[in-house]
């Protein structure tokens, strides 16, 4: 195969076209119109109708039956876990996750961030009896969620602040950012966060980062400890069992 010419232009109007539309729907903070779209692409609705039929058969758009509004799907990111640095983070963890739920017998996630949300990458529970799974792909508002808030806490600020933006824009108006930023604080000093679910009675959310070489997070690990009444679960002792996986993820991912 010739090389390709880096000082030479080349020119894909159908590509670029629907890039455009893509790069465009991922700015949005909510659906929009395909003539809303067009405005803001500068292009004609007629210009842009087939190529955004074409998104939607591929599944990269998706349009609201009732009001034709257009989104932008899960299927880029999804595309982006199978590359081979997200291949390997899974590879190596999900095993390891594994272990750590039979040990603690509840159940472990993996989660991540993306465009201001958290994202569930997969779990594994071990309690045949009762557990608690966030199912692969949920997510919710990365500055509120206890997972978001890990992975945050360890990350440079030019990357901190994107997702901060990230979220104002998935929030729909800015967020009150003082109280997250002294939260982070606090995690960045204890290397992980231990608290009473924010959205389950029952939950008690125990979460660790997985840290690159540098210190930044490309993901975490949070246990969701489903507190028996009868027989109380040792928070800390899970704890420590959670930052034992992360630091041997780590180790193999990272260091080896």
């Amino acid at each position: 195969m010739a090389e390709m010419d880096s000082d030479k232009s080349y020119s894909a109007p159908a590509l670029e076209k629907g890039l455009d539309i893509l790069e465009d729907l991922a700015e949005m903070s909510g659906p929009i119109s395909v003539r809303d779209l067009a405005d803001r692409l500068g292009r004609s609705k007629n210009e842009i109708f087939r190529m955004i039929h074409v998104l939607i058969a591929r599944g990269y758009i998706e349009r609201d039956s009732d009001t034709d509004e257009l989104t932008l799907t899960n299927k880029l990111f999804a595309l982006g876990l199978r590359t081979p640095q997200s291949r390997s983070l899974m590879t190596i963890a999900m095993p390891e996750a594994e272990k750590l739920a039979a040990e603690v017998r509840q159940t472990a996630h993996i989660v991540t961030i993306h465009k201001g949300r958290t994202v569930t990458l997969g779990h594994s529970a071990s309690n045949p009896e009762i557990t608690f799974n966030m199912n692969t792909g949920y997510g919710r508002l990365a500055s509120d969620a206890t997972t978001g808030r890990v992975i945050m806490a360890f990350q440079p600020e030019r990357r901190l602040q994107q997702i901060f933006a990230d979220c104002d824009k998935e929030n729909g108006k800015p967020i009150e950012r003082e109280p997250v930023e002294r939260a982070l604080e606090t995690i960045r000093i204890d290397g992980h966060l231990l608290r009473k679910s924010t959205d389950w009675s029952g939950i008690t959310d125990v979460c660790c980062p997985i840290l690159e070489r540098d210190g930044n997070a490309v993901a975490c690990i949070i246990v969701t400890v489903i507190d028996h009444v009868a027989g109380p679960q040792d928070h800390n002792l899970i704890l420590h069992a959670i930052k034992q996986t992360c630091r041997k993820i780590e180790r193999t991912l990272f260091r080896s």
